[in-house]
């Protein structure tokens, strides 16, 4: 009955925001590309821009083009597919924890109105099908750990499989069940070395995918950049690189708190009071929240870049907003700012603290319920993991772009799942308790911000490909007579070779005759605008189609 209603919410929300749209989003034009050059007979062509594995998610999007051929929005579809799945192998994972119906509802409905899960699973990026098939490869190995099943734990593997050949952070899987085969089995000669061969296995596929695509000679040009850093320390290990490193921690815990607020105000203070006796776990939360505070003290959310902005969702790609930073976006406020970041601060305190207390009822110093244990340390182990590479690129990625928002996404599920094992009898508050209707509101009002925020995203987004079809074919204007945007010149004009000029875009920007905006810009004049309805808030936007009155110069970028 749960898994009919978790489908029919996703249904409607999808008919709310309406997902056609053949146009591309933020980095998704790149992974396109390689689904139409396939679909077009042309074999395996990634773009030099993606960095991720990707080829599982290409051959993904290519089934759904076949009935009709290529088409974003068939892509789009593709998504939203995966996306439903991660959040019911979300709910399924919380029921192996013994969760009730009502609790692991909550917890599904936490990641399907989660801002970023949402409006990433309207587009081609890669995370929400790493995501969703990551939730699924979890469920299956704590399945076939419970049971002592070799088919449901290779079933498992294989998905692990899966979500590797989309991002290489896959590997955590893979690693973090190793551990997990290890803490249920013991040391045992035969189980360290099933657990070596499962590791080793995650190791060879991305190994051999590497080599395939050296080669072949069709490595992309951005691939091994993040890689790389992280596997030289010399780049990075160094008593300076202490600071910025607990910086990009204490801002990635900020995110995930915020993103698990309602499951914390469902827990409610009580529980979570009573859950931490341990003295030395409550000084080391109270040291995280101290020097949290420190780096938050001049800091207002968004802390990282590309998804979530101020009052609205999905990057803002163009060049008045994205680059040049102009006041043409409605804004929440600093109020509204400092309150959300205050709350992440909140969440995250109350994560660390859990994760400390994980990491005891891991190592044995606290109890955990027999049969919770496996899905516990395979969760934590998986998360700690993939959270290390991450923290590792904050040192410069926020200033050099390897770090994003939606980074934080693969760690939402596990932290819901984590939560609710750590208090194992969460459930609905008392009768007259006010931390229950809290819960709720505050998950009402996720889903209304994910929803509102995404159909803009789309909304405006159409209206921005209108305006350049119409452009295109109106003026005649060439594609390299315009700055469309991020993803219009990445789509037409995309060259791993190409140097940005001073005064444009660096997204491949020929000449910038024309330029697409959301409002004025200094050296160019308005020639037509495109309305579009906005719900965050609630009106109506506008794109314009800018023409160049000033010859391009020194305008600083």
């Amino acid at each position: 009955m749960m898994v009919l209603l978790i489908v029919a919410i996703w249904i409607v929300v999808a008919l709310l925001i309406d997902p056609r749209g053949e146009f591309p989003l933020a980095d998704d034009w790149a992974y396109s590309a390689a689904v139409k050059t396939l679909l077009g007979g042309g074999g395996i062509r990634l773009s030099g821009w993606g960095a991720a594995n990707i080829i599982a998610q290409i051959f993904w999007g290519a089934l759904f083009c076949l009935p009709f051929g290529f088409s974003f929005t068939a892509l789009r579809i593709s998504t939203l597919v995966l996306g439903l799945t991660g959040v019911l192998g979300l709910y399924g994972l919380l029921r192996e924890g013994d969760a009730d119906h009502g609790t692991a509802l909550f917890g599904a409905l936490l990641l399907a109105f989660n801002p970023l899960y949402l409006v990433l699973s309207y587009t081609f990026m890669s995370d929400v099908p790493f995501t969703a098939v990551s939730a699924l490869s979890f469920y299956f190995l704590v399945r076939g750990m419970r049971k002592s099943s070799g088919v449901e734990m290779a079933a498992g593997l294989l998905l692990a499989c899966v979500a590797l050949l989309i991002r290489q952070t896959g590997l955590a899987i893979f690693m973090g069940f190793g551990v997990a085969y290890l803490a249920k089995y013991g040391l045992r000669l035969q189980k360290v070395f099933l657990a070596a061969v499962s590791v080793a296995c995650g190791f060879a596929v991305q190994i051999l995918w590497h080599h395939f695509l050296t080669s072949r000679h069709i490595l992309p040009a951005l691939y091994d950049v993040q890689s790389t850093f992280v596997l030289s320390p010399r780049s990075y290990v160094s008593w300076h690189a202490i600071a910025p490193f607990a910086r990009g921690l204490v801002i990635l815990s900020v995110y995930l708190g915020l993103f698990l607020f309602p499951l914390i105000l469902l827990i409610g203070p009580r529980k979570l009071k009573a859950l931490c006796r341990s003295r030395v776990v409550s000084l080391m939360t109270l040291v995280f929240a101290v020097m949290g505070a420190y780096v938050l003290r001049h800091r207002r959310m968004p802390l990282l870049p590309n998804v979530l902005y101020d009052l609205g969702l999905g990057p803002a790609t163009l060049r008045d907003t994205y680059i040049l930073r102009l006041p043409s976006l409605p804004t929440a406020g600093k109020i509204s700012c400092f309150v959300v970041t205050f709350l992440g601060f909140v969440g995250a305190v109350v994560l660390v603290e859990a994760t400390l207390l994980a990491i005891g009822k891991t190592r044995k110093f606290l109890p955990i319920p027999a049969g919770k244990r496996e899905l516990l340390v395979i969760l934590l182990a998986s998360g700690l993991i993939y959270l290390v590479p991450i923290s590792i690129l904050t040192l410069t990625g926020m200033a050099t772009g390897m770090v994003f928002d939606r980074y934080v996404l693969f760690l939402v599920p596990l932290g819901i799942v984590i939560l609710f094992l750590l208090v194992s009898d969460v459930g609905p508050a008392k009768a007259g308790s006010l931390t229950m209707p809290l819960a709720v509101a505050s998950l009402i009002l996720y889903g209304a911000f994910s929803i509102a925020g995404t159909h803009d995203y789309l909304s405006w987004n159409s209206a921005r490909w209108q305006a350049l079809n119409n452009l295109e074919t109106e003026e005649p204007v060439r594609p390299d007579d315009i700055d469309g945007g991020f993803e219009f010149n990445g789509w037409y004009l995309y060259d791993s070779n190409y140097r940005a000029s001073p005064g444009k875009s660096w997204w491949w920007v020929a000449r910038d005759d024309f330029m697409i905006a959301f409002g004025p810009v200094p050296g160019f004049t308005e020639m037509k605008r495109y309305h579009f309805q906005r719900w965050l808030p609630p009106g109506e936007g506008s794109i314009l189609i800018l023409r160049r009155t000033q010859a391009s110069s020194a305008e600083a970028p």
